[in-house]
């Protein structure tokens, strides 16, 4: 698993250094209109699809929100690429405050949230807890069929899969308040970081 993760890691990063992504999805005009919230945060988001190593293209999510509060979350266009996964994403940052509790599981209404495992791993100088989820209705709790995400308290979901076969990894975040970029964000270390430690395998 770990050999399989490094390749990918590895195609990523030939094509990241390759200019002339195609932007799929998303508003990438948010940015460049004056049409944004004052103060709010606007973190556009660039995943790349894991699971087809000949897919190039960048597939961009914008999504909007005040202070840290992901939990409010909007996204700024149904094209976005993980507008389908509103819903379980939203779940995941209902609960993500309660994830450093000794609570591992959580029901809201009809839908099912665990956290099943979590490393720590340094990035921009900091230890990061990374945290492994699992969402699905109620009826599929103990089934594993249901979406798995990685999730980090500062950087929110960069991860996804599921039982379908979809893989998508954040390889970037660019934040922008009021009009102006922030900061940019490379996750690529965060990740091939990650690929050193048991985060797909263990389980709490």
């Amino acid at each position: 698993m770990k050999k399989t993760l490094f390749l990918l890691f590895g195609l990523l990063g030939c094509l990241l250094s390759v200019k002339g992504f195609a932007q799929v999805g998303g508003n990438d005009k948010a940015v460049s209109t004056p049409e944004f919230l004052p103060d709010a945060i606007y973190e556009t988001r660039y995943w790349t699809n894991m699971a087809n190593p000949y897919d190039s293209k960048v597939y961009i999510d914008t999504m909007v929100f005040f202070g840290n509060e992901r939990a409010a979350f909007e996204y700024t266009s149904i094209n976005c690429k993980s507008y389908s996964c509103r819903h379980n994403d939203s779940l995941i940052y209902v609960v993500m405050p309660k994830f450093s509790s000794m609570e591992k599981e959580w029901v809201l209404g009809k839908n099912f949230v665990r956290r099943m495992y979590q490393v720590n791993v340094n990035f921009r100088g900091f230890d990061r807890t990374i945290y492994k989820v699992y969402v699905s209705d109620l009826e599929n709790r103990d089934s594993g069929m249901g979406d798995y995400a990685l999730v980090s308290k500062q950087f929110g979901i960069i991860y996804l899969y599921n039982t379908q076969g979809e893989i998508l990894m954040l390889n970037r975040i660019d934040v922008i308040r009021n009009g102006k970029v922030m900061d940019e964000i490379d996750l690529l270390p965060l990740h091939i970081e990650l690929g050193k430690t048991d985060i797909f395998t263990g389980y709490d």
